[in-house]
């Protein structure tokens, strides 16, 4: 293969080259380029022009769910998150008494729609870790014990 085919060869695998005619000449792009390449008809991963700013996802208020303990039960948690600057400051509690009253979460992160958050229960002694996935008045996802190295599914909603 020559260098000039394996040149237009690798253009064409980048998409610097337009292998269709425009239409019209006004519609031509300008010579190499592909003017349409950040557009959501060349490049469906490319946000469109007049696409609405992604909404932030807000997550004040109190959540509730529930946790199925084995032995001692289901174990209702209880997460009020109110916002603290760019971020989230909230307490957790539990039916059971496993975890301080109002005890205060840390290690708070929104990305997205993923939150995490760790705390410590039974007065410090063993350390837990959320992550969590929003989706509107609904988060799914895992509650771990950083002590045991255990986790379990949990979902919290927010009660309206």
């Amino acid at each position: 293969m020559n260098s000039r085919k394996f040149a237009l060869g690798l253009m064409v695998l980048l998409g610097l080259v337009v292998l269709a005619a425009p239409s019209s000449p006004a519609a031509a792009p300008a010579r190499g380029l592909n003017t349409r390449a950040n557009t959501a008809e060349m490049n469906p991963l490319a946000k469109p022009a007049n696409a609405p700013a992604p909404t932030a996802v807000d997550l004040t208020g109190t959540w509730t769910g529930s946790l199925d303990t084995g032995n001692m039960g289901v174990d209702t948690l209880t997460l009020v998150l109110k916002k603290a600057g760019q971020s989230y400051a909230g307490t957790i509690n539990d039916s059971l008494g496993l975890i301080d009253k109002d005890t205060a979460i840390a290690e708070v992160k929104l990305a997205g729609n993923e939150f995490s958050f760790a705390f410590k229960a039974m007065g410090g002694a063993m350390e837990f870790a959320m992550k969590l996935t929003v989706n509107g008045d609904k988060m799914t996802g895992e509650l771990m014990n950083k002590t045991a190295g255990q986790g379990a599914p949990i979902e919290f909603v927010r009660k309206k």
